[in-house]
This record gives C-alpha cells, sequence and structure tokens, in this order.
C-alpha cells in the first residue's frame, strides 16, 4: 500500500489507470513458477528472499552484530512519494543535533527505498541526500507521458531513473560494501507481481559484488521499489532461473506494506525467544497517520479519495500496532515518526516549495525531538 497524500489527484490518476488498462500488452518470456522458485538475478547469488521466508529471519539473526554497547539501533522508511522529503529532514536534522544513532539494520520501500542508503551510510552523506531531494531532476518525476498508450505507465520513468543513477555512483556502491562487511545489513522491498509477493533485496550483499554489475542492479531495485503502479511503468529484472533466463515484473514496494520492519515469520514465532541484545527501533512514516477531521463533499470524487485516504491510514495504524506489540513481546523499544497534521500531505506534489516545507518539518522534529513517539502514543484513532 502507498500512502496517498492528496486525494484527488490519486483518485485522477486511479481512474485514467482504470480507463487506459488493456489497451496495450507487451510480450514476455514464458516462464514457470518452478522457474521462479529458482531463479535468483544474473550473474548473482543469494541477494533477495521473499518476506515471509524464514531464511531471511536466519540471515539477519546470524548476520547482524551489535555495536560496542551491545545494541541493535533498527531504522525502517516507508514509501510516500514527494512526502520522502519529511523524512529526509529528519534525517538531516539529526545529524545537526549529534543524536542520530549508527544504525545496524536500515530498511525501505518505496520513496523509503531512495532514503535508505543515506540513512544506512550516516551523516557524511547528508550532503547528497540534501542534493538527492533539491537537485534538478526531482521536479519532473510526474512528468505526463504523451503516448503512455504504448507502454505501461501515465509518467516518464526517465527522471526516475536519472535521478537514483545521479547518486548510485561507485563511492556508494563501495561504501554500502564496506558497511556490510562490518555485519550491517541495508535491505529494500520491491512487490514481485508474478508472485505477489514482497521480496526483500540485500543490497550490502549486491554491493559486496562491486563493478558496473553490481551497481546496475543496486539502481534497478531502487527504481522498482519506486515505480508506483499505473503511474510508472513497471521495472523488469533479468533473472534465471533452472537454466532459464527471463524478466521478473517488479513494482512499488509499499504494494505489499507501508514499510517493512520485521520479517513476517517473526511475527508467527511461538514462544518468541528474546534477542540477547538490546534492540531500538525506529520508524519513519512519510505521511500522516491520524485521522483528521474534514466535511467530505456530498460528490462521487471527493468521497472515494476520502475513503481511500481512511482506508490507507488505518492500514498503516494497523502495521505500527502490530509492530508495537511485537516489540512488548520482544522487549524492543519502538519510536515513530510521522508526518505532523500542520504539514501539506500529498505524495504528487514535487514542487520546490513543497519539498523545502516537508524537509524543514522533518528538520524541526529531529532538532526539538518533537518528531518522535513511543510506542504508547504511535497511533490515535
Amino acid at each position: 500500500m502507498r500512502l496517498r497524500g492528496s486525494s484527488l489527484s490519486l483518485v485522477g490518476w486511479v481512474i485514467l489507470c482504470v480507463t487506459l488498462a488493456g489497451c496495450v500488452t507487451l510480450p514476455r518470456t514464458p516462464f514457470t513458477q518452478a522457474d521462479q522458485a529458482s531463479a535468483s538475478p544474473l550473474g548473482f547469488g543469494q541477494v533477495r528472499y521473499a518476506a515471509e521466508d524464514e531464511t531471511l529471519a536466519l540471515m539477519l539473526r546470524q548476520s547482524l552484530k551489535p555495536d560496542a554497547k551491545g545494541e541493535i539501533d533498527a531504522l525502517a522508511i516507508s514509501g510516500g512519494g514527494a512526502n520522502g522529503a519529511y523524512g529526509a529532514g529528519l534525517l538531516y536534522g539529526w545529524s545537526k543535533n549529534g543524536q542520530r544513532p549508527e544504525f545496524q539494520l536500515v530498511t525501505g520501500v518505496s520513496a523509503g527505498a531512495l532514503l535508505a542508503p543515506f540513512a544506512f551510510l550516516g551523516p557524511e552523506w547528508d550532503n547528497e541526500l540534501h542534493q538527492a531531494y533539491f537537485g534538478p531532476t526531482i521536479a519532473h518525476l510526474m512528468r505526463p507521458r504523451l503516448l503512455s498508450l504504448l507502454t505501461p505507465g501515465l509518467y516518464s520513468k526517465a527522471p526516475l531513473e536519472e535521478l537514483v543513477r545521479s547518486y548510485v555512483s561507485d563511492r556508494l556502491i563501495k561504501a554500502v560494501a564496506a558497511e556490510h562487511a562490518k555485519g550491517r545489513r541495508l535491505l529494500v522491498g520491491t512487490t514481485n507481481l508474478d508472485t505477489e509477493q514482497l521480496v526483500v533485496w540485500d543490497m550490502g550483499e549486491i554491493a559486496a559484488k562491486g563493478g558496473a554489475e553490481a551497481r546496475n542492479l543496486f539502481t534497478s531495485v531502487l527504481v522498482a521499489s519506486a515505480s508506483v503502479p499505473g503511474a510508472y511503468a513497471p521495472s523488469m529484472i533479468e533473472v534465471e532461473g533452472a537454466g532459464h533466463r527471463f524478466s521478473e515484473m517488479h513494482v512499488d514496494g509499499q504494494t505489499e506494506g507501508a514499510f517493512f520492519a520485521i520479517p513476517q515469520s517473526l511475527f508467527l514465532a511461538n514462544p518468541v525467544t528474546p534477542p540477547p541484545f538490546r534492540a531500538h527501533l525506529f520508524i519513519i512514516i512519510n505521511g500522516q497517520v491520524d485521522s483528521q477531521f474534514a466535511v467530505t463533499p456530498r460528490s462521487t470524487i471527493p468521497i472515494l479519495g476520502r475513503t481511500i485516504d481512511a482506508g490507507g491510514k488505518a492500514a498503516v495504524r494497523s502495521i505500527i500496532v502490530s509492530t508495537a506489540q511485537f516489540c512488548q513481546r520482544t522487549g524492543c523499544e519502538l519510536s515513530v515518526s510521522s508526518l505532523p497534521s500542520t504539514a501539506k500531505d500529498d505524495s504528487t506534489d514535487f514542487d520546490q516549495t513543497h519539498l523545502e516545507s516537508l524537509f524543514a518539518a522533518g528538520e524541526a522534529g529531529s532538532m526539538t525531538g518533537s518528531g518522535w513517539r513511543p510506542a504508547a502514543k504511535a497511533v490515535t484513532p
């Protein structure tokens, strides 16, 4: 699920997507479920996991290393389109006040995936983080495509790809690989439409391969995670399974959930064994979570928009509550930050003024401490 901002703009493009659905079908190389089950990206080994796969939890359990104090700090970042500027500002202000942890684990989906490498690499990458949101490319991310009937997606994907490629440099890849070697983990989620699963990519393991192959797959995963279905064409990732080469179709990681923090297999574990270290989980929600009062116009589009907005917020709150319950069972401390009610919540508005206001709201939240809420106050009806 994606976080919704301006209901009218969202409903508008959803209706247009439905209207245009089925106008064009592009050819794909056929493959079987058995091919898919054994598939991996060309030239890579185990660099991804189905979110419900027990091997994901096992990998984290075996590879994550607590800091010198025996503690683990983890950060999960949600999607939210343009609202990702809030999360960027939150990280930026966190660096300025000197309280930003060195996270042993960082996860991101959708817009959160684009933030995740900077959150993972730390304050020394804040200039690159700022440039990613205030460089010349960002304003063109919602550029309509005149001939959108020829390929899926209402908006040109070129600006998104250009943005990601502009900062996924050899230097960034080497930096991620170096931190991965220390036992820190950077995970990004995409949605595989062929299997209807959230796929969790180990970006440090990808970076560890080095060279152009690592940079290209790293970029492809970030672009895929931010490719909102209907708005952008899906990302086709080349894989090989059972000796058969084919392309998987990946889209927005938030299609399967607002954020990824706890492997699904651990939610259902009984009994739960508390980890042998102190853990603190931070969650950044790039959107508003609390219910907002507004008199809804008695008209079809506003009613649809309000319904989608209410349902989206309820789903996000549900995931936060489930995560909080898990943390209570395991002794993990939980803190949540979300877009304040005073800010404009519009995931499709990439205007410079809007981005600056969101960035400033996030920065102020970190500097004053008001941007974070404990689990007991993370959500309100």
